[in-house]
This record gives structure tokens, C-alpha cells and sequence, in this order.
């Protein structure tokens, strides 16, 4: 028994690899196997042998294939059957041979379905996507690809759920959606720059998904980087099927850009490469691409030459009697779901029927108890009541606590920003009295042209008298809206304005309670942020709150550390794809790994008892989420940062 759960460990290390063994590790791996002699070691290098000669050796891949499966099956191993069966049916589809390899990936799932095997269940889901889209039916490819990837989050293989978020994008590049194909791209193309591990992401793969993506979108010349990049890396991970895709796919792009000596120099690589691992579907588009350029180019012998080779491979892939196997395979796989959902729905109702006949005894048994305890019960319900009565009285009153005292930063905010042009109004007005007496001794004496030019001084500081009081106007209207109670009505609102003017608010709110405090401030806003419906007053609390919390840190840690530190809040605008996104950081005292996961709960507080009521972020939680169908997320670093970004759909 602990042998074979060793087996299964071992196993579950090796099925994720996608990097492709170089030809000194696949040498040591055969010198292995001919000197092994336990099948644990046997079946362990014969599946990474069958592993490492998928893209560079199909023949080879297949041999180790069966002798893996030969001793898993004499050892009765079922789990371990179903990997080998699913990575024979990917090895199969990869020469070209769609039915043996969905039915064997279909086998591969029915086993790992019947023993609970979530690992080997999703690689069989994520191959049989691969069939479907072999078979251009994309939205069944899809179906396939976003349940395995839920599956791989679960268990935690990130290698294949980013492998799956490009699936996914692969399929919307083919049915010609550029951005949506280019936004999933670029998840795992950035993934990939910052994890080193080639076992976990397929390069060359992921290199020609970003090149066809811009291509879609028109961008030729940073697609043909792509293509060029990702056949540096297939000969990097020895990856000959993938080194034959980006060589193709280089090809078709010189001749879209009338380079034909060059397609026809990389559809000769593509062709010769994709022979070499039995990559008929290379070999079938490469020789009709060397076809069609002997074609146009009036070489007719030498383009009947390759048509017919690329007939023959497509007769291989796509011909009635692959298509007739095909069909009896998916129609088998079928009838097999509808027995079993038949078995199992009638398991359910012999169940059903047992737990009816004993429920209904037991429930015979509880109305008496229920019956004699009832009055109990009452008098528990009256005091139960009460207690939630009060709970709820004081749950209230904490929220109108938080939102008095942020009402109270703010105002203390709008008392410093509306000083200033309060002053201009004071202090033009009181220069106007003295020039409207000097016009008037003006008069007196006769002096016209000088009472004109005072009158024309006065307009002029009547004009900014006019422009400060509308200043001050709009800054009161700034605080009434962030002050009064939501009315719920969403509407177009610029998040760089309203996020500044919060930033400022909450700065000089903080600035009211502590002359003392200081912190520099930085804005990177994006220009091409478009307007975005929001409930804009909410919004503004939930920043105003994050801002406040950001300079409350750092004010904290100014004070532990006194001149030596200099407070710096962060606040940055951008635009993705789908959403528009605000992070607010601060270089404070950040948040313990301890109690980040709670942050979001109600009445959870790391200030001093006073200080908060710990529904700040509750209730910003709540808005962004709930009221905008957004996000909110923290990320802290104790003693050095903290850092909160709120994310809005678009």
C-alpha cells in the first residue's frame, strides 16, 4: 500500500511538466530505465520518457506510454492508468489521430470521475478541449477548457491554470475576437516573465498565441517578433512541434507581406521539423502553404508534388472513415453519461425513499420533544429577540459613528481648502471700498479719466471676487456631495478628479488635527481614463476612507521614527480591458500577515481602542463589491507598506 501511494506522488510531479527534456536527459533517462528493476522506478522514467518525446518523438512517446501503462496495470494502479491513458490520447492528437485520443481521453476521465481523482480529471477535461478545437468546435472547446481550469485553481497547479487561460484566448483568436484573444494572452505571457520554472509554462507556445493575437488586431510587425522569439525558445526546451507551429506561422506572414523566398525558407523548416515528430497537422498546412508558393509561381510539378503530400495528411486527419470512428467515439461517450446519470438519479431516490421512511420516525420522536419544550422555546425567542434588538440599536449607531467621523476629517479638509479663496473674497472686497472712496473724491474734484481707471480697477477685482466665491461654491458643493446620504442613482463620474479632490480632503483633514504632520504625495493618473458609471458619493467615501487610513499610517510611523523618515501616500489610475482601477499606497507601518485576511470584517480594528470603530473598510468592502460589482484588495508588506486597490468594471 505505501508503495503505491508513493507512485501517485511521484506521478502527480511529472504529469504537469510541459518543457520538453534535452537529448543528454532523455539519454540518462534511457540509460535508467535499462538498468532499473523495481516497477516503481520503471513506471516512474517510462512516463517521463513518454513525457519528454511528446513534441520531439511520437514513436518513442507512444513505446514508453504502453510500458508505463503495462505496469500500472499489472500493479491494478487506476489512478495512475488514467494519466498514462489521457497523456497517450494528448501524444495521439499531436500526430493528428483526433478519435484514438478522444477515446482515450474519455476513458481517462470516466476513471478518474469514478475514484474522485481531481488532478487527473482535469488534464482529461483540458485535453479533450484540445480535440474540440482541433475540430473547430470552438464553444465546445471552451466548455471544456474553463471547467478544467476551475479544477487546476483548486488543486493549486498553477502551471495549467495559466495553460488553460490560454486555451481560452486561443479560442477566441479563432473565432477573430482580437481583444478578448490578446487580454487572456497577456495574462500568461506576463505570469510567464516572472516565473523562471519552464516546466510550468510552454514558451514557444505562448510566444506564437501573442503573435497571432496581434496579428489579429493588424500589428504584422510585432506578431513576426513573437513568432521569431518563440522559435528561439522551442529549440531552448527541445519543443519540435512547437518550433514547427512558429516556423509556419513565420511562413504564412512573409507571404501576407509578399516576402515569398522567405515563407518558402521557413515552410521547408515547418515541414521538415513537423515530419520529424509526426505532426501532421504541420505537415498538412506547411506542404499546401509550398504548394500554393510553387503555384503562383508557375512551378507546377513541384506544386503537385507537395499538394499531394498535404492531401494524403489531410485524407489522415479529416478523412470519412477518421470522422465515422469520431462520431461512434462521441456518441459511445454519450450513451455512457445518460446510464450513469440514470444510475445515479435512481441510487438517489432508493436513498431518498430510506431517509424518508426514517425521517419520518424520527420525526415522530422530535414533535413530542418539541411539543413538551415548546413554552421553553417561547420564552428563549422573547429574550433572543430582545438581545437582537439591542445588537442591531448598537450596530447602527457604530455605523453613524464612522460615518460622523469621516463626515468630521472632511469638513476639517474643507476648512482648510475653502480658506483661501475666502481670503481673495475678503481681501479684494475690502481694496474695492477703498477704491470706490477714492473714485468718489475723483468725481468731486472733476478728474474723469482718474475715477474711470478706479472704476475699471474695481470691475476688475469685482471679477475676482466673482471667480473665488465660485471657487468656494463648488468646494461646498464638493463637501455636501461627499457628506449627504447616497440617493443610489448612478452617473458618469471622472475618477481622476474625484480621486484627487479626496486625496487633498483627507490630507488636510489630518492636517487640521496635527499641524505638525507633513507627508509628500504623488499622483500618477491615466489621461485616457474613460468616465464611469458610479454611485460617485459612495465611491468618494470608500477613497476618502483609504486615504485616511494611508496618512494615519504613515503619520504613526513618523512618529516612531521621527526625521529619519520621510511619509510618502501613492495614489494610481489606470485603464485595463474591462475594468478601471485605483491603488492608494503608503510607505507606513503596514498590516501583520496575521490579521490581512480579516481587515474586511466588520468592527475589526488595528487602531487603538478609540481611534476606529473598524467599519471603515467593512462598509467600503460592501459598496465596491456589492453596490458596484467590483473588487477591493489589500496587499502589505509589516513595517515597510500597505497598499489597497479598488477595481470597477467598466
Amino acid at each position: 500500500m505505501k508503495k503505491n501511494i508513493l507512485l501517485v506522488f511521484i506521478f502527480g510531479l511529472s504529469i504537469s511538466s510541459f518543457a520538453q527534456l534535452s537529448s543528454k536527459d532523455l539519454n540518462n533517462l534511457r540509460e535508467q530505465w535499462l538498468k532499473a528493476k523495481d516497477d516503481s522506478s520503471r513506471l516512474r522514467i517510462a512516463f517521463d520518457l513518454a513525457s519528454g518525446y511528446r513534441f520531439s518523438d511520437i514513436d518513442s512517446s507512444l513505446f514508453y506510454t504502453e510500458q508505463a501503462l503495462a505496469i500500472a496495470d499489472k500493479g491494478k494502479m487506476r489512478s495512475i492508468r488514467a494519466q498514462i491513458l489521457s497523456l497517450k490520447g494528448a501524444t495521439l492528437l499531436e500526430s493528428g489521430r483526433l478519435p484514438e485520443s478522444l477515446q482515450f481521453q474519455f476513458e481517462a476521465l470516466n476513471i478518474s470521475e469514478s475514484i474522485m481523482d481531481t488532478s487527473s480529471k482535469a488534464f482529461a477535461l483540458n485535453r479533450i478541449g484540445n480535440t474540440y478545437m482541433e475540430l473547430a468546435d470552438y464553444p465546445k472547446a471552451n466548455e471544456y477548457y474553463f471547467r478544467s481550469k476551475e479544477l487546476f485553481e483548486s488543486i493549486g497547479d498553477t502551471g495549467m491554470y495559466y495553460n488553460e487561460i490560454s486555451n481560452i484566448g486561443n479560442i477566441y483568436e479563432l473565432l477573430a475576437m482580437p481583444d478578448s484573444a490578446l487580454y487572456f494572452q497577456q495574462i500568461v505571457y506576463e505570469k510567464s516573465l516572472d516565473n523562471n520554472d519552464r516546466n510550468k509554462y510552454t514558451r514557444p507556445e505562448i510566444m506564437f498565441r501573442m503573435g497571432n493575437a496581434y496579428k489579429l488586431k493588424g500589428n504584422k510587425e510585432k506578431a513576426l517578433d513573437f513568432y521569431k522569439r518563440g522559435v528561439a525558445e522551442s529549440y531552448i526546451d527541445n519543443d519540435l512541434r512547437n518550433l514547427s507551429m512558429n516556423n509556419l506561422l513565420i511562413a504564412r506572414l512573409y507571404k501576407e507581406i509578399n516576402l515569398p523566398d522567405s515563407s518558402l525558407k521557413y515552410a521547408y523548416q515547418a515541414l521538415k521539423t513537423g515530419r520529424t515528430v509526426s505532426f501532421r497537422k504541420g505537415v498538412y498546412e506547411a506542404s499546401s502553404l509550398i504548394s500554393e508558393m510553387y503555384k503562383n509561381n508557375h512551378q507546377f510539378d513541384s506544386a503537385y508534388k507537395y499538394i499531394t503530400l498535404a492531401n494524403a495528411e489531410k485524407d489522415s486527419l479529416t478523412g470519412t472513415k477518421r470522422f465515422q470512428e469520431l462520431q461512434r467515439i462521441v456518441l459511445s461517450e454519450q450513451e455512457w453519461q445518460r446510464d450513469t446519470k440514470a444510475k445515479r438519479i435512481a441510487i438517489q431516490n432508493k436513498q431518498k425513499q430510506y431517509v424518508l421512511i426514517g425521517g419520518l420516525g424520527i420525526f415522530l420522536i422530535i414533535a413530542s420533544i418539541l411539543y413538551r419544550n415548546n413554552k421553553q422555546k417561547q420564552k428563549s425567542n422573547k429574550i433572543l429577540e430582545s438581545t437582537l434588538t439591542n445588537l442591531k440599536s448598537t450596530q447602527s449607531q457604530l455605523i453613524q459613528s464612522e460615518k460622523m467621523a469621516s463626515l468630521g476629517e472632511l469638513t476639517a479638509g474643507i476648512a482648510h481648502e475653502i480658506q483661501n479663496p475666502l481670503n481673495f473674497v475678503n481681501n479684494f472686497s475690502e481694496v474695492n471700498t477703498e477704491l470706490i472712496d477714492e473714485m468718489e473724491q475723483e468725481l468731486d474734484k472733476g478728474n474723469l479719466e482718474d475715477a474711470k481707471a478706479l472704476a475699471k480697477n474695481i470691475k476688475e477685482n469685482e471679477q475676482k471676487i466673482n471667480h473665488h466665491g465660485k471657487r468656494a461654491d463648488s468646494i461646498v458643493k464638493g463637501m455636501l456631495q461627499h457628506s449627504r446620504n447616497s440617493n443610489g442613482q448612478k452617473e458618469l463620474t471622472d475618477i481622476n478628479i474625484l480621486t484627487d479632490e479626496c486625496m487633498r480632503l483627507s490630507y488636510h483633514g489630518l492636517r487640521a488635527k496635527d499641524k505638525t504632520f507633513n507627508a509628500k504625495t504623488e499622483t500618477h493618473f491615466d489621461d485616457h481614463l474613460p468616465k464611469i458609471n458610479t454611485v460617485s458619493q459612495d465611491i468618494g467615501r470608500v477613497i476618502l476612507n483609504l486615504f485616511t487610513n494611508a496618512f494615519y499610517s504613515v503619520m504613526q510611523k513618523k512618529k516612531q521614527r521621527g526625521e529619519g523618515f520621510e511619509p510618502v501616500v501613492t495614489v494610481t489610475t489606470r485603464k485595463t480591458p474591462r475594468a478601471v482601477s485605483i491603488t492608494i499606497r503608503d510607505n507606513g507601518n503596514g498590516i501583520s500577515q496575521t490579521v490581512i485576511d480579516k481587515i474586511f470584517q466588520p468592527f475589526f480594528t488595528t487602531k487603538p481602542v478609540g481611534e476606529g470603530t473598524g467599519l471603515g473598510l467593512s462598509m467600503s468592502y460592501e459598496i465596491i463589491s456589492k453596490g458596484h460589482g467590483g473588487e477591493l484588495k489589500a496587499d502589505s508588506r509589516e513595517g515597510e507598506y500597505a497598499e489597497f486597490t479598488i477595481i470597477l468594471p467598466i
